[in-house]
Order: structure tokens, then C-alpha cells, then sequence
């Protein structure tokens, strides 16, 4: 079989980095086989990810990589998408994001418009090639890269992490395009600890341990399940009449003034818990947008702790975790990024050391302290992120997807540490989750985003 990649015994280390991020890394991967690389949050797999495409750059490299070369009008030879799609797009359309690659390869413009019409619907994206990039959700967005490299016919496919942005729908069709993928003799290389339904399609197993060092066979320890562990649902806390969050006939059109979803009223009290399930594009992320006011709807109204959603008068008493962390990441150390929420609640010095440290060994993350959150992996940063929602202390935290890029082991600690937070503090909890079920009984109160409504469960 002819060999399409060639890690020989290679190791990393970022720029100024105590350790070395990949140790000796021995790996081949032939034309129509598909690996899937697993490891905990953290360990790696990114960056062997972006070792393969020849990204890393500003650091320490021992040992070589070979890659095999690709003929004129072969394709694109390696193709990737990144675990956050954000940090991936190019353009302002659909369409255009999809032809860029194409022209780079030099193909007939008068045969691209098809080729883009066939790739997105592989991927199940049924959009305008004119829709605007910025509109899509997550999923939605990876997706769109996707489409973006089949078209470009590549001979080895890397998807970092894809079910921490496809729904069970879009993983199905990516299934269906693996296996067809290894038929046209395409390798590929999943980034991934629990692949599901990708399961199948996967020749080969491998796992990145705490040192960087490639082990054969899946990462131990992993939960096989996508449903996270379940929890108690919060039903001992005493009665409370207060409600925390309040939604009326809420309804959002986008610029052409289509109806996205309408008649949407809900209520959550004060110290219970709620998840909002949806598939790629259902509108959760716009949703949790009208209730923080970040975005004006179309009608309805919207009350937090009876009053208007403003984020001035609700600072301190509402915490949001977006789905992209690097949004809402801008220090220059993990430790000053938890610190700044204290600090705002002009907390001693003493008391703020104890407090961001406290936080940070909560989220698991007390090791990473000094580093900077724009060089962690997409999970560190929601971590990240996270413990900076939890140093805040507010009385309603609503979190969009908080687990994505989490590995199953960890994405059960972090649930664990929520439903602490919400028995012991008393803390109304809201969450997002593209995975249906995922939250088995853990709350008080389950809706489903779909075909413009919202139903309740």
C-alpha cells in the first residue's frame, strides 16, 4: 500500500515550552485507511494534527516527516479542519469560502459552481452560496470546511475533533463520507476520543499519553457513550418562588425577515437547572444572545431576575460561557484572565491569589496558571473560559455548549462541578448541548430547539 504519511521518531516543543508537546512520535498511514487518534484534553493531538500539515511553526523539532507529494490536477494532497472552525474561514460566503480552494487549484470556473452545489450537499449544508458565514452556527461552520476540502479532493483528510461541533445528524453523513472516502483510497486521520458512529469506519486506534507519546489503541479511560454520567436532578433544594429567567412569545427573523423561530416562552427558577437541546443551526447560540441582549428579536420579551436582559445591569449576577472561548479570552496569563472577574469585585490581593487558584484546581486547569490562554487547545480555552464564569459568582451561569472540546473523562468532572455549584450555591443554571440526550436526567428542565419551536421534554 502506498504510504501517504511518515511521522519518524518525531517530537516537539513549543517556543518557550517546559516539555515537548510530542515524544518520538513513530506513525504511517496508508492510502484508504482511516486512524483515530484519541488523548485527554491537552495532550496533543491538535498539534500532531497541525505537525501532519506542516503548521507548527516557532519551536523545537526533532525527527522528520514525510509527506507524499501530490501530481498536477491530483487534488489538494492534504486537507484539514481545525476543532474551532472560527480561526479556519477565509470569506463572507458560503460560497465563496468553498471556491476559494478551487481557484487555488486552478480549476475551470465554469465547472466550480456545480462542484461547490455537490460538496456542500454532501455535508448536508443546504444554504444560498450567497449566505453570510458569520450567520452559521458551529456546527454548521465546520461543516461548511469540510465541504471545503472534499472539494478539493485531497488523498489525506485531518478533522480535528468533529463531534464537538457535529450533531448525530451531521455525524451520520460524515460516516457516510469516511467509508466512501477509504473506497476512492483517501486516508485520513481523525482527532478524536470518542468517534461514535465514526467508530466503524476507523482501521486503526492510537492515543496520545501525558508525555506526547504515541500508543497504540484507543486512550483509556474513555467513556463510550456521548451521554455524559448521570446526575441527581436538583429536587432537594428547598422551594423557591423566585424566578430567575422568563421567556414570552420570543420570536428572531434573519435580514430578509424570515421567521427563524417564533412562539418561544419558557421559565426557569432561580437555583434550578435547564438544557436547551438543538442539532447544528436550530438558532441556541442566537437564542442565548436575546437572553443576555445581545441581540434584538423580532418580538417577545425577556426577563432576567424581572428585569430587561441589559449586560450592564445584569454584570455580576449573570455569567456566559460562549461556544467559541477564544471570544471572550484577553489576558495575557490563564491566571489573569480568572483573576480579572475578582478583581472587579475588588477582592485583597490574598484572598485573590487564594480564589484563582481555588477556581482553577476546580476546572482541573491549576497547572496551566502561567500560561497564555491563546496558546492552549480549544478544550483548555473553554476551560479556560469557564473557571473565569465560575470566579464571577453569579447567580444565573448560561453556558453555550460547555463541552465541547473536552474529552469524555473531563466533560464528567466539569458536569460534576456544575451540579456542586448549583446544590451548594444555589447557582440557576442554563445549557446548550447539540447532542441530544447527552444530559441524560440531570435537569429540572429539558427543551428541544426544532423546526423553529421550542418544545418541552
Amino acid at each position: 500500500m502506498t504510504e501517504i504519511l511518515c511521522f519518524n521518531d518525531f517530537s516537539y516543543a513549543y517556543q518557550d515550552a517546559d516539555r515537548q508537546v510530542l515524544c518520538g512520535v513513530k506513525l504511517d498511514i496508508h492510502m484508504g485507511e482511516c486512524h483515530c487518534l484519541g488523548g485527554a484534553t491537552g495532550s496533543g493531538k491538535t498539534s500532531l494534527a497541525l505537525a501532519a500539515k506542516g503548521l507548527l511553526t516557532d519551536g523545537h523539532i526533532f525527527g522528520t516527516i514525510d509527506r507524499c507529494e501530490t501530481s498536477p490536477g491530483s487534488g489538494s494532497g492534504m486537507g484539514i479542519v481545525l476543532q474551532n472552525p472560527e480561526t479556519q474561514l477565509l470569506t463572507g460566503s458560503v460560497g465563496s469560502e468553498v471556491a476559494f480552494g478551487l481557484e487555488n487549484l486552478g480549476c475551470d470556473p465554469l465547472s466550480m459552481t456545480g462542484m461547490i452545489r455537490t460538496a456542500l450537499q454532501w455535508v448536508g449544508l443546504e444554504k444560498p452560496l450567497d449566505f453570510d458565514t458569520a450567520k452559521l452556527s458551529m456546527g454548521e461552520k465546520y461543516r461548511l470546511l469540510l465541504a471545503c476540502q472534499l472539494a478539493m479532493n485531497p488523498r489525506l483528510l485531518i478533522l480535528d475533533e468533529p463531534t464537538a461541533q457535529l450533531d448525530p445528524e451531521g455525524l451520520t453523513k460524515l460516516c457516510r463520507i469516511v467509508v466512501e472516502l477509504k473506497k476512492n483510497r483517501v486516508a485520513l486521520l481523525l482527532c478524536e476520543n470518542e468517534p461514535g458512529p465514526l467508530r466503524e469506519a476507523v482501521d486503526h486506534h492510537w492515543h496520545l499519553d501525558a508525555d506526547g507519546k504515541l500508543h497504540p489503541g484507543p486512550a483509556p479511560d474513555v467513556v463510550r457513550s456521548q451521554a455524559l454520567p448521570s446526575v441527581s436532578r436538583s429536587d432537594t433544594l428547598p422551594g423557591i418562588s423566585e424566578t430567575a429567567l422568563r421567556v414570552s412569545d420570543l420570536a428572531v427573523t434573519d435580514m430578509a425577515g424570515r421567521t427563524i423561530w417564533s412562539d418561544v416562552s419558557f421559565f426557569l427558577p432561580r437555583s434550578r437547572r435547564a438544557v436547551i437541546y438543538g442539532l447544528n443551526g436550530s438558532g441556541k447560540t442566537t437564542l442565548i444572545r436575546c437572553l443576555l441582549g445581545f441581540e434584538k428579536p423580532a418580538g417577545g420579551e425577556v426577563r432576567i431576575f424581572d428585569k430587561d436582559p441589559n449586560p450592564s445591569t445584569l454584570r455580576g449576577r449573570v455569567g456566559c460561557l460562549f461556544q467559541n472561548p477564544q471570544r471572550q479570552l484577553f489576558e495575557t496569563t490563564v491566571f489573569e484572565e480568572v483573576a480579572f472577574p475578582i478583581k472587579r469585585r475588588r477582592k485583597g490581593d490574598r484572598e485573590l491569589t487564594s480564589r484563582v487558584y481555588e477556581t482553577l484546581g476546580l476546572c482541573r486547569i491549576d497547572d496551566l496558571a502561567d500560561r497564555s490562554p491563546h496558546t492552549l487547545s480549544y478544550g483548555q480555552k473553554h476551560l479556560v473560559a469557564l473557571a473565569s464564569v465560575i470566579a464571577m459568582e453569579p447567580t444565573l451561569m448560561i453556558l453555550d455548549d460547555p463541552f465541547a472540546g473536552l474529552d469524555p473523562k473531563l466533560a464528567a468532572q466539569v458536569l460534576e462541578l456544575l451540579t456542586s455549584i448549583n446544590k451548594e450555591k444555589g447557582t440557576t443554571l442554563l445549557l446548550t448541548s447539540h447532542a441530544p440526550g447527552s444530559m441524560g436526567d440531570w435537569a429540572d428542565f429539558t427543551y428541544t430547539l426544532a423546526g423553529g419551536k421550542l418544545g418541552c421534554n
